[in-house]
């Protein structure tokens, strides 16, 4: 499908792919790489058990959300594993995270 803007044929498929990507929530190609590290520096932290149920996709042109749990250690300093587990995906480009902490009973 091709469109001609001021003259010259613009083609329109990477947009509509782009566009459905983000009406779908996948996660963004450009994240595809970094997450897995990511998720990988969160499991290192100290008292953290496992991640599970990441989700994350784009709200808008590079505005990255995401979610994911923490299964962690009864004795677990919750807030500095939040603290971390934002650091580490502020790094890699994620604006807004929402993390729910489990405590993995005794």
């Amino acid at each position: 499908m091709f469109f001609i803007v001021n003259g010259a044929p613009s083609n329109v498929i990477p947009l509509l792919r782009e566009s459905i990507g983000i009406l779908m929530q996948r996660t963004p190609p450009s994240l595809e790489s970094s997450l897995p590290q990511c998720y990988q520096r969160v499991q290192q932290l100290q008292g953290v058990y496992s991640l599970h149920d990441p989700h994350f996709w784009t709200l808008c042109t590079d505005v990255y959300i995401g979610t994911l749990k923490l299964f962690v250690a009864p004795d677990a300093d919750a807030k500095w594993i939040l603290s971390q587990t934002h650091n580490i995906f502020t790094q890699a480009g994620i604006r807004q995270l929402y993390v729910q902490i489990e405590f993995a009973a005794m």
